[in-house]
């Protein structure tokens, strides 16, 4: 990780200020839980580790810069604890900086030589634009279903996490079958962690978080919580009137604190706790090594973290 990270800050160190100095700082924060899975397929298959710093680099620029446009759209004021880039720099700076890391994070992965795994990431990119298009005009304010909540969480979130894992294993030189597995890994893994996530954002710290709880509802969006709790009292007045944009802070703490003690919560980390098990499973085709149990952990860490 730490020769990721020395990666990382030799290419934003070439771009020109304020934008490489800005870039360098904002790679260091995070849990970097991405690049550690790549790295982890790596030593699963006990392959040279530069290719797959690589793309561990390039995956981790491609999530912040996800992260700095995702503040733009949401209009976020606080990442990590931090005031985002985009109420500090004009909004299109902030836009720019992120095509930039993008660009960056192609480059890396250009130089791996390996057309699938080119094409993979491509194919990622779009796939995540378009979640992000279809949750900003179709289902954000509007009372979503649990197959919309699923399909948006799988665009944003598991598909990230699958093509990352299914590229490792390209690179790692993989059969079809293990590549399939760990696609699958990927999925699930990425399908628990934004339960997850969700989850946090009723109960989590924001000191812990780096942003205030409630987050997805002052923005309109229903999450798999607040569908556990639907379903518990449904047509329930306060969750309408926050769709229609008339919920004010009180309101929103309000309906934090009725589904914090609702039952929702535990309903949706067992659903969590599922696609990790499913995440576990799919590795038994993989080698059996030291590798294989930490990624076994990590299915379990992404349920069980408290940020």
């Amino acid at each position: 990780m730490q020769q990721v990270r020395d990666l990382l800050q030799e290419r934003v160190a070439q771009l020109r200020e304020p934008l490489g100095p800005l870039l360098q700082h904002l790679l260091l924060g995070g849990k970097q839980l991405r690049p550690a899975l790549v790295l982890l397929i790596g030593d699963l298959f006990a392959a040279p580790a530069a290719p797959f710093q690589h793309l561990a680099a390039a995956v981790e620029m491609l999530h912040t810069a996800t992260l700095l446009h995702d503040d733009v759209v949401d209009q976020s004021r606080l990442r990590r604890g931090r005031e985002t880039l985009h109420t500090v720099w004009p909004t299109g700076a902030a836009v720019l900086a992120g095509d930039c890391l993008l660009g960056q994070a192609t480059l890396l992965v250009a130089e791996l030589q390996h057309p699938r795994v080119f094409w993979s990431f491509g194919q990622l990119l779009c796939t995540m634009c378009a979640g992000e298009i279809h949750q900003t005009l179709v289902t954000r304010g509007k009372h979503t279903s649990r197959e919309e909540y699923m399909g948006s969480i799988e665009a944003k979130t598991a598909s990230c996490f699958a093509a990352l894992a299914g590229m490792a294993g390209l690179l790692a030189e993989a059969d079809e079958r293990q590549v399939a597995a760990l696609r699958l890994f990927g999925r699930e893994l990425g399908l628990a962690y934004q339960i997850v996530d969700d989850v946090l954002d009723f109960v989590g710290d924001e000191s812990r978080l780096g942003k205030p709880a409630g987050s997805d509802l002052r923005q309109g969006l229903i999450t798999l919580p607040l569908l556990c709790y639907l379903e518990m009292v449904p047509g329930d007045g306060p969750v309408r009137d926050l769709l229609a944009g008339q919920a004010d802070e009180e309101k929103v703490q309000a309906l934090l604190e009725t589904v914090r003690t609702s039952g929702a919560l535990p309903a949706a980390l067992s659903e969590a706790q599922a696609h990790a098990e499913r995440a576990q499973q799919a590795l038994v085709p993989l080698p059996n090594n030291r590798a294989l149990r930490t990624l076994r952990s990590l299915a379990a860490y992404v349920v069980d973290r408290d940020r």
